[in-house]
């Protein structure tokens, strides 16, 4: 069975080895996640990738033999923005959330499984509040890319 930390850490190790997210200069994108130290936002603004994970409450889904023995769904999301420079419009974020999306769909392996991924064009970076985020982003477009899956624990 998976427990939270180990569903983090497969999706984390799926955006990381993302091949679509390394530009052609062979450098990829900066990856920050939610809980570490926030990003120092360069003086010239340039596309960087903030993810932000999430849980909902669990529910039975089996009974087994007895106490300790019952299977509970994990439901939660990884919400990922996307953060390009204001005035590189909205297509290339967008793309770049298409292609973080693209992994992810039809994926159930590693006790992990996707119900759904949806990929959201977003807008200026100063009118949102990305939770656990300090920096202010207004020199920024996002676009986004949520996910939503699960993993069982037997308990």
């Amino acid at each position: 069975m998976t427990t939270a930390s180990e569903a983090i850490a497969v999706i984390k190790d799926l955006i990381e080895g993302n091949p679509q997210l390394h530009p052609e200069s062979g450098d990829a994108l900066p990856m920050y996640w939610q809980g570490e130290d926030a990003p120092a936002l360069p003086g010239t603004p340039s596309p960087f990738i903030y993810t932000v994970f999430d849980a909902e409450r669990s529910d039975t889904i089996e009974i087994g033999g007895g106490r300790g023995s019952n299977r509970h769904r994990n439901p939660g999301t990884a919400s990922i923005f996307v953060f390009v420079p204001i005035g590189w419009g909205l297509l290339y974020g967008t793309n770049y959330a298409e292609a973080l999306a693209a992994p992810f769909r039809s994926y159930r392996a590693n006790g992990v499984t996707i119900d759904a991924v949806t990929v959201y064009p977003g807008g200026p970076g100063s009118e949102i509040a990305v939770p656990g985020m300090d920096n202010e982003t207004k020199n920024y477009f996002w676009s986004g890319c949520e996910i939503e899956f699960y993993h069982d624990l037997i308990g």
